[in-house]
């Protein structure tokens, strides 16, 4: 169990302040593209202009580093607090457009690094070519999720700020007893879930390629979205509906625990409750730690992408 939370400010390369938390919260999902953490720490300190960003580390193991999203210095029975709420750095994937248009013969190094360049993010980098298409207002994180579904047939994830394409298999198993755990349970989440996708073709004729979700049916849900012919599956126009359910299906049915405590769990780790449900993938953690220590809350989900 991790005791402690220090957070670190820098400018630059430079660290200009390094404070134990008073309350810290961290949130990682395997379909959002960046890691999050509030924390609220007191402050000594009167200048903080020119920070531009922050690490944050259990004892001394580094667990999170991204930009101040929002950074605020307040005073309480004359005592001076900082808040900030920060992002990893993989968010700017999601901030920067890509040209638009088709763009052929790309490997994963291609992509990170013939359009932008981004500080401390890292990827893993198959060699496999594959084109990506590019529509008007499409991010990188866009062409991410394109490219890696079509070599892998994944749905890419962020470890701390490194782009995953598949879970790691080398992650230890974790196995967690139901005497050690405070709360378990399973749900379900219909929200997303889309009934019937219908393409149009190349030509613009409505209706030619469709998709019917079987889920949908299993909870009585009718949700109806026509699209334009996606050119990002020219070579298997019925991919791209494919991939979309999958994508709607997302944590569908998960299982959880909860505990107090916390061991920094990483996404795409095997997670097994004894006796309870069984070895699954980690799919969403979420931290929260202050006056009564840590608590921490595990889920794995079970849909289109994981089972």
């Amino acid at each position: 169990m991790k005791e402690n939370i220090f957070l670190a400010l820098f400018r630059g390369e430079e660290m200009i302040d390094l404070r134990k938390c008073l309350a810290f919260s961290l949130e990682r999902e395997i379909y959002t593209p960046f890691e999050s953490i509030t924390a609220e720490f007191l402050s000594e300190k009167e200048d903080y202009s020119g920070i531009d960003h922050l690490e944050v580390y259990a004892e001394e193991e580094c667990i999170f580093c991204g930009l101040i999203d929002n950074f605020r210095k307040f005073k309480k029975e004359n005592v001076s607090f900082v808040k900030i709420h920060s992002k990893s750095f993989t968010s700017l994937l999601t901030q920067n457009e890509l040209p638009s248009g088709l763009h052929s013969n790309l490997t994963m190094h291609d992509l990170m690094t013939k359009f932008y360049t981004f500080p401390y993010i890292t990827f893993d980098n198959p060699e496999t070519t594959e084109y990506i298409f590019v529509k008007s207002g499409n991010t990188m994180w866009d062409g991410i999720v394109s490219f890696c579904y079509k070599i892998t047939g994944n749905y890419p994830y962020i470890l701390h700020n490194h782009i995953c394409f598949s879970p790691e298999n080398q992650l230890p198993a974790l196995v967690y007893s139901p005497e050690t755990v405070s709360e378990f349970g399973s749900g379900i989440d219909t929200t997303k879930i889309i009934s019937h996708y219908h393409m149009e073709d190349l030509a613009g004729q409505p209706d030619i390629y469709q998709k019917i979700n079987p889920y949908a049916e299993q909870f009585q849900i009718v949700r109806h979205k026509q699209i334009q012919y996606d050119h990002s599956f020219t070579h298997a126009p019925e991919d791209a509906l494919t991939f979309r359910n999958l994508y709607s299906c997302r944590g569908m049915q998960f299982d959880y625990l909860i505990y107090n405590g916390f061991q920094n769990e990483l996404l795409g780790q095997s997670v097994q409750l004894e006796n309870i449900f069984p070895a699954s993938t980690l799919c969403r953690i979420q931290t929260t730690f202050g006056g009564n220590g840590f608590q921490t809350k595990l889920s794995c989900y079970h849909d289109g992408f994981y089972a």
